[in-house]
């Protein structure tokens, strides 16, 4: 999957957990029924961990091969 599609994904499944809870909340007339419903809650972390994940791949480099320095050369022995 695209990082940026990762990223859009995961955005809006969170949004739309936050949606479905306040819709929860609002129907149960109260807190109490919000801990019942584990659904909205399940579907904004699955989103927030999708779009943590989609950030994370963007910050990283394309897993370049380790390259040392170039002041930092490696110690040859010389023929005495």
């Amino acid at each position: 999957m695209a990082t940026r599609l990762e990223k859009h994904i995961g955005w809006l499944l969170a949004i739309t957990a936050v949606i479905w809870a306040a819709y929860v909340l609002t129907s149960m007339r109260g807190f109490a029924g919000a801990y019942l419903r584990l659904g909205p809650m399940q579907l904004l972390m699955a989103g927030i961990l999708l779009w943590l994940h989609g950030k994370y791949r963007t910050a990283q480099p394309d897993h370049q091969e380790i390259v040392p320095p170039s002041h930092i050369r490696p110690t040859t022995k010389k023929a005495a």
